[in-house]
């Protein structure tokens, strides 16, 4: 089959008209693994390990409530700064290095664990192999996370089995320059993603994370007790598995280039003193109300508000839900990444109970409802049955 390519008219500022290509690979397409140099890691070696070991990880999903300025970023930058949490919904990958110079996948999501399988071999100098199995959480394109989650499970994965050679913000770098998913077109193909690290730093990180440009985390903090209802409305604009389309990155990617990057050439400053004056301080204290209050103003902003405008009536079917959930007491209501999921989060049993009833009210399948915690662990690694968080000080480099 004929690789295809996508093309898309980037407009940012009033006077800025580029384009963009999506062009399809294969995984192990030695053109989109990147040299150390571009993405900013010190060069490792790792050609062979004396032990083979076996590894299972754990990773939670993580939620995207807003990137900050889209202008920032693009396939061969990542970027862009944002605000993401995880929850209770899990990624499962089994990695074991092996001495065959193969890349072995089973399971879920298998063109984007052989890419980073191929990836880590090239840039390691890894003369052996890898086997992996990857479980993801069967919830793609809505806003779940399912690409970079599966990313982050692999990656931790094959790293620990080699015996930890990056740190983990070198990870995080990894991830965001070779970000990828399934292409539409071609079943046998991907193709390159935008990427801001938010994914990255909330499966390895657990809590609420804001993050700066250049893959950069700023602040983190834990939100514990905290319930967490998410909700994937049936919009208009939904593709996902409930209409059996794998992946919706052409219209998504128009959307982040055109009016999302339009609107944030002029919102972007406002998002980002919400963040700085607004939702920072309330993060130090702990004050969870403050920083829904923050996020509220935010979802009526620049590229996030595009993100609404896309699902229908200027945002309507988007904007009521989480109107709605704050009116009955969410301290922190929203609609991650390009949506449709919205998401509401309490530490009230009461306020926790009004919302599932609202929902039941309005006749919502219990299909669409999840209902978790907030994930404040982060990434797990288990080796011989002992399960260790791979979280460490170096992840905040860089």
């Amino acid at each position: 089959m004929t690789k295809q390519k996508i093309e898309i008219g980037i407009i940012g500022g009033p006077f800025d008209k580029i384009t963009t290509i999506l062009e399809e690979f294969e995984p192990g397409n030695q053109d989109f693994i990147y040299s150390y140099e571009m993405m900013g890691v010190k060069e490792r070696q790792v050609q062979n390990v004396d032990t083979y070991r076996e590894v299972k990880v754990k990773v939670p999903a993580r939620l995207h409530p807003s990137v900050l300025d889209m202008n920032r970023f693009n396939l061969n930058r990542p970027g862009g700064g944002g605000l993401g949490f995880a929850v209770e919904i899990f990624f499962h990958a089994t990695v074991k290095a092996i001495k065959e110079p193969e890349i072995r996948v089973s399971g879920e999501r298998q063109l984007i664990t052989e890419h980073f399988g191929h990836a880590f071999k090239q840039l390691l100098g890894f003369s052996g192999g890898f086997e992996i199995e990857l479980m993801d959480h069967k919830r793609r394109h809505v806003g779940l996370g399912s690409s970079i989650g599966s990313m982050c499970a692999v990656i931790l994965g094959m790293n620990e089995v080699l015996g930890r050679p990056f740190h983990g913000w070198e990870l995080r770098r990894i991830m965001g320059f070779l970000a990828c998913e399934e292409s539409p077109m071609g079943s046998e193909y991907l193709l390159p993603a935008f990427e801001t690290g938010i994914g990255a730093m909330a499966g390895v990180n657990g809590g609420w994370i804001v993050a700066s440009d250049d893959l950069t985390m700023v602040y983190r903090v834990p939100l514990p007790d905290t319930k967490a209802i998410i909700f994937i409305p049936d919009v208009e604009s939904l593709e996902d598995e409930y209409t059996g389309k794998e992946t919706s990155a052409e219209s998504e990617a128009e959307l982040l280039l055109r009016r999302a990057r339009f609107l944030d050439s002029m919102q972007a400053g406002a998002k980002a003193e919400l963040v700085l004056l607004d939702m920072i301080p309330a993060m130090i204290r702990g004050d969870m109300t403050k920083i829904g209050d923050a996020l509220f103003d935010i979802s009526y902003l620049g590229s996030k508000r595009a993100e609404c405008e896309q699902h229908g009536a200027f945002g309507t079917p988007i904007y009521s839900y989480i109107n709605t959930f704050r009116g009955i007491g969410a301290e922190i209501a929203g609609m991650s990444s390009v949506g449709p999921t919205i998401f509401a989060l309490t530490k009230s049993q009461e306020t926790y109970d009004k919302i599932m009833s609202y929902l039941k009210d309005q006749g919502v399948a219990d299909s669409r409802i999840i209902e978790t915690v907030v994930d404040n662990m982060g990434g797990t690694i288990t080796e011989n049955g002992v399960e260790k968080s791979f979280m460490n000080d170096n992840w905040l480099k860089g």
